[in-house]
Order: structure tokens, then C-alpha cells, then sequence
């Protein structure tokens, strides 16, 4: 798979991708299944230890049982990676063919989102499609990255409104300075300085970089009015390490957000 915000290619059991860092939001829910998995398996292990210390004859074949247990989990582990690989495989391999059925429509309704500002609905066509790693629409990549970004900053702000703690059990701060993530990483991987983009480069000519500069600034719009910045703020924030605009965003959440704040 690719990862949505960088294009770069992951596994299943990437996390996070190498290159950019983001988290590999395709694979969450898979890998959380995993994880409680592998939990089960380290519980098991400390167990087997201990009684291996304690029990003589019988904690050893209690240990051999346990250790029978450990390689019936990695058996399930390595079952479950394999059939999701296959599902996912074949779910790209429809959805590729759907694209190559209607290219001319979807490059319309790519034209059609871009031209009306529709930054979510770009950001889920484009997941829905699996439009990010598709060589066709390479020029789009900025445009794509944008509304990767925008969305992810936009459901970190409703994740705070909400209370929501995902897979991972979050808490405000953590949305906070995931939203600093993407904001600190705008002009390397939308702008373009991690790539090299040439300055008359098509991915920021013409439409494409009206729209990049139009949700440059609705993106500092919306994180101004969710966290309470004054101008001076919104303006610097994408010049500002992560570490310090996380604190800035989680220091003014907790003062517009009390009751949402309150998980520390």
C-alpha cells in the first residue's frame, strides 16, 4: 500500500511510514488486532518465566504448554497478515480496474473538487480511489498531500471537541500535537522542499497552486479560530518547530477547552 500523505510504499505492519513519519491510518485498526495479540503473547511469556523459577517438573510442563500456546499465536499472527494482504490486494486490484473503467470521469470530478475548494471531499475521493500512488495523477500530488493534511488537522480539532480517543486512547494533547505534525511538515511536503520541486514545477502551477495557496490559508483560518490565535500566531505557525507549536495549540485548548482538556 501507499502511504496517503508522502506516496511512499508501506506494509501492513508499518505503523508509521519510514519517510514522513505520519501513521499508516489504512492498517490501524489491523495492526490494534495485532497489537492485542502480541499484549497476550508478553503476558504469556512473563507467566512462563515465572513458573519456571517456581514450580520444578511441573512449572516446566506448564512452560512447554505455554510456549505451545506462544507459537499457536505467531501461527494466527502470521494467518491474519497473510489473508488481509490477500483482501487488500484484491480490493486494490477492483478499484484500480474501476478507475481504468472511468478515467475520464474520475479525472473530471478531480477537476470539478479542486476547482471548488472541496478539500474533505478531495481527500476521501482520493482514498476511496486509490488515487495516491496512481502515476496518472502525479501533478496532482501537492493538491492530494493539501487535502491529506487539511483533513487530518480537521479531525484532530473535532477529536478534541468530541472526546475521541481512537485506537491508541489519545488524549487532547496528543491531537494537538498531531495537528502540529502536519502543520510544522505544510512546506516540506506540500510546499514541495522535501521533494525538490522545481519552482516552475506543474504540481504548484495554474489551478494547482491557486488551490495550494487557498488551503495554505483556510487551514491557518481554521486552526486561528479553533485554538483562539491572534493573527500573529496563525501567521507563524508555519514556521514553528512541532514541539512548539504543539505547546502552543495544546495551551490554548485547554483554555477554550476545559471540560474536552481535562484527560491529563
Amino acid at each position: 500500500m501507499k502511504c496517503r500523505y508522502c506516496g511512499s510504499n508501506l506494509g501492513f505492519e508499518d505503523k508509521y511510514c519510514p519517510y514522513c513519519g505520519k501513521l499508516n491510518e489504512q492498517a490501524a485498526g489491523h495492526q490494534a488486532v495485532l497489537e492485542g495479540y502480541r499484549d497476550e503473547y508478553e503476558s504469556t511469556r512473563a507467566d512462563a518465566k515465572v513458573k519456571s523459577r517456581t514450580a520444578g517438573r511441573i512449572g516446566r510442563l506448564t512452560v512447554i504448554v505455554l510456549m505451545l500456546g506462544i507459537i499457536v499465536f505467531m501461527l494466527i499472527s502470521i494467518r491474519m497478515n497473510s489473508d488481509f494482504e490477500i483482501r487488500e490486494q484484491r480490493e486494490e486490484d477492483r478499484i484500480a480496474g474501476e478507475v481504468d473503467s472511468n478515467l475520464d470521469e474520475v479525472t473530471a470530478k478531480l477537476i470539478e473538487l479542486e476547482k471548488n475548494r472541496d478539500y474533505l471531499a478531495m481527500d476521501y475521493y482520493v482514498l476511496n480511489y486509490r488515487l495516491r500512488g496512481d502515476s496518472r495523477y502525479d501533478e496532482y500530488s501537492r493538491v492530494f498531500t493539501a487535502a491529506i493534511s487539511y483533513n487530518a488537522i480537521y479531525r484532530d480539532i473535532l477529536n478534541i471537541l468530541d472526546g475521541f480517543e481512537g485506537y491508541e486512547d489519545k488524549t487532547d494533547k496528543d491531537w494537538c500535537y498531531d495537528a502540529a505534525i502536519y502543520i510544522s511538515d505544510w512546506n516540506s511536503y506540500v510546499g514541495g522542499e522535501f521533494w525538490f520541486d522545481a519552482p516552475d514545477s506543474s504540481m504548484h502551477a495554474g489551478e494547482h497552486g491557486a488551490f495550494l495557496a487557498d488551503i495554505k490559508k483556510d487551514t491557518q483560518d481554521m486552526v486561528q479560530v479553533y485554538f483562539g490565535l491572534t493573527d500573529d500566531q496563525a501567521s507563524s505557525i508555519w514556521e514553528m518547530d512541532r514541539e512548539s507549536l504543539g505547546a502552543l495549540l495544546y495551551d490554548n485548548c485547554r483554555e477554550m477547552y476545559p471540560q474536552e482538556g481535562a484527560d491529563e
